[in-house]
């Protein structure tokens, strides 16, 4: 703690969330405050009382169902909380990344953005890096074994 009273743990998480919206400085935090090792040995302690005093009482069903409906709705808001921040974090990594490419001489322009291109172009820029890794290598790139198409399921390649 500096003289003001506010330890600097919460200092750095108000200035990280300052310039956000309330709904995204709420998920931050959420998504901050869930992830120190403290409040997970508190959460596990919770469970373990609360299994126990339902076992106690006999796992009467309205226990369970309130049990049941806690433990969801806390996965749900923390499904989201993690989902915001990663997005955010992760669109500020590829803006970086970005960034490095155009400051780089030589580098190849057209990878920037490339996450916000079609699957056809990211296969093609996939295959193109390919071919380009093996003729400076002088391997053969031996071919793919499985790949995905557009709904995600995987196909074998064609020998």
């Amino acid at each position: 703690m500096l003289d003001d009273g506010v330890p600097a743990r919460r200092r750095r998480i108000v200035h990280r969330t300052a310039q956000l919206g309330v709904p995204s400085r709420l998920l931050y935090r959420v998504e901050h405050y869930s992830s120190l090792p403290l409040v997970a040995v508190a959460a596990s302690g919770i469970v373990v009382v609360l299994v126990v005093v339902g076992v106690a009482l006999g796992l009467q069903s309205g226990f369970v169902s309130a049990f049941e409906v806690l433990a969801s709705g806390t996965t749900l808001v923390m499904v989201f909380a993690i989902q915001h921040t990663q997005g955010r974090e992760q669109a500020a990594t590829q803006r970086k990344l970005d960034e490095l490419i155009r400051a780089l001489p030589g580098a190849d322009q057209s990878l920037m953005m490339l996450e916000e291109a079609s699957s056809a172009v990211m296969q093609e820029v996939e295959d193109v890096q390919r071919d380009q890794r093996a003729a400076d290598t002088g391997e053969v790139d031996p071919a793919p074994v499985a790949s995905s198409d557009a709904h995600g399921r995987h196909r074998r390649a064609d020998p």
